[in-house]
């Protein structure tokens, strides 16, 4: 039996959104520290107990616990309590880190210190999202996670950390998505103009978050490119201080800036 009690970070992509049939990078940020106690025990059957956890998460926390150790050919049984109000949190970024600090408890269980990349790597095959947009958004929010630092991440070969910094956000609520054009509605051009405008608007706003080291600054001039686009793909409709952000595989959360 092993006992942890682990802090890191949840985070939200705040620029970029998933486009289907299309690879961009996004920029991930923290945005509130959490602190996750975890135990981990040998049992007849995997399973996942949880105290202060948003229930609309529970199932997919335990079919990734359930899949890892069918994967590892392990029987074992673990218990989350997040010590901090979820509320503040969306529920992609809460999922992220509690699958990251669950494998990283894991590897402490074997005995094993597994590093950044590991941890990544290893949840995306257990995650086994097939469509690489949405398995990014995924990737993201956990190297965010893991390093406490805003990053911009397209794959596991283009990937960066940009700076440290926490966005605090109101969680709003949970949309699922329906695309509203399509590459067929649209042709492939136009399509095409459409993904690398929002590819190429988050490569420039990561040179410049890196170049002044202001997120805000930097954010408050891109974001309506990323909320352009997602409301022409995916009609969504924000305000001045509330948008959506990508969530886990075909939704979307809305949160709004604190003290705007």
């Amino acid at each position: 039996m092993i006992k942890m009690r682990l802090k890191s970070y949840t985070s939200a992509i705040l620029l970029g959104f998933p486009i289907p049939e299309s690879s961009n990078p996004y920029i991930a940020v923290p945005i509130r520290e959490i602190t996750l106690n975890i135990n981990i025990n040998k049992c007849d059957s995997p399973l996942v107990y949880f105290i202060n956890f948003p229930s609309e998460l529970n199932e997919f926390v335990k079919h990734f616990w359930i899949k890892l150790n069918n994967g590892l050919e392990e029987r074992l049984c673990a218990n989350l309590k997040l010590e901090n109000d979820f509320k503040d949190s969306t529920y992609s970024g809460l999922y992220a880190v509690s699958t990251s600090l669950l494998l990283y408890a894991l590897g402490k269980y074997n005995n094993e210190t597994l590093s950044e990349d590991e941890i990544i790597e290893l949840s995306r095959i257990t995650d086994n999202i097939q469509d690489p947009a949405w398995a990014a958004v995924l990737d993201a929010l956990r190297y965010s996670s893991i390093t406490g630092s805003s990053v911009v991440y397209r794959n596991d070969e283009e990937n960066s950390t940009l700076i440290k910094t926490i966005f605090p956000i109101k969680f709003d609520k949970l949309i699922t998505l329906r695309q509203r054009l399509t590459k067929e509605s649209l042709g492939n051009d136009v399509y095409g103009a459409i993904i690398h405008l929002m590819g190429i608007s988050v490569l420039e706003a990561s040179m410049k978050i890196r170049e002044s080291n202001n997120f805000n600054e930097v954010f408050n001039k891109f974001r309506v490119i990323t909320d352009s686009v997602s409301q022409i793909i995916w009609d969504l409709h924000t305000t001045n201080n509330c948008f959506y952000v990508p969530g886990l595989p075909n939704t979307a959360e809305k949160i709004c800036i604190e003290n705007e």
